[in-house]
């Protein structure tokens, strides 16, 4: 027989239209919780699931959540559409999106992701367009497969960041900003070329969809209720876009 919530987790399952963060270690009953929460939220307040986004931050939990919410409906004889509730991996999340939207965005069809072994790859391929670029060598020393993987943390980075590239390049007091701004726009264009994303770059594309009105506006009525495990490891991007997503309500 499953545990009633305490009064704390109670209190995190009804509290759904304010912001909400909750704070809690290994063993708090925090699957649970959120579990109970969407539940509450389906059956007691009639959302519809396609109005629900749950991220998370490995494939593993994803899937944990799914059948938990699966066998909790289940036993309460409430029918629950998964399929429609935009639940994963923040990446996986946004590529759903971006499929859906992709007449808003630049993406061509069938286009590839990149793991991070074919994203180096990439890059290794098309060394010598990087090593001819300007002040490459105030960004990276190295050579080969090293040299792949410094130019793949660095526009990685930019991308977790969301640095402003045409910023970057007027920075006059440093070579080394505008380097940077030129390496990941040189990179930018290879992929482009390839038709393929990186896990970094999904969530600029994904940043760059919201600057849609219409896109924005359109997300904003759909994914009524944001929650988001382990929050903590959210980066610059990744929490720029899901404040931007939940305002103005903040049901997040």
């Amino acid at each position: 027989m499953a545990l009633e919530p305490n009064k704390q987790q109670q209190l995190v399952i009804d509290t759904t239209e304010q912001p909400l963060l909750v704070i809690a270690g290994p063993g708090a009953g925090k699957t649970k919780t959120l579990v109970d929460r969407v539940i509450h939220l389906i059956v007691d307040k009639k959302v519809d699931s396609s109005n629900i986004m749950i991220a998370t931050f490995t494939e593993k939990a994803a899937k944990e959540l799914v059948t938990r919410i699966s066998n909790k409906s289940q036993e309460i004889g409430c029918i629950v559409n998964l399929s429609d509730m935009y639940i994963g991996t923040l990446h996986s999340i946004f590529l759903r999106i971006l499929e859906e939207y992709r007449k808003h965005t630049t993406l061509k069809r069938n286009y590839r992701l990149l793991d991070d072994f074919e994203q180096k790859y990439l890059i290794y391929k098309n060394a010598s367009i990087f090593a001819s670029l300007n002040n490459i060598s105030v960004l990276t020393p190295s050579s080969g497969w090293h040299f792949a993987e410094d130019i793949s943390n660095l526009v990685n980075k930019v991308a977790e960041e969301n640095l402003d590239l045409d910023r970057l390049e007027k920075c006059s007091n440093t070579k080394t900003l505008p380097a940077l701004a030129e390496l990941t726009k040189a990179y930018r264009s290879i992929l482009k070329e390839e038709n393929a994303l990186d896990f970094s770059i999904i969530q600029t594309y994904m940043w760059n969809l919201l600057k849609d009105e219409y896109v924005l506006n359109d997300l904003r009525a759909k994914l009524q209720y944001i929650m988001v495990d382990e929050y903590q490891d959210t980066n610059r991007i990744q929490e720029a876009i899901l404040l931007k997503l939940a305002a103005p309500n903040n049901r997040i």
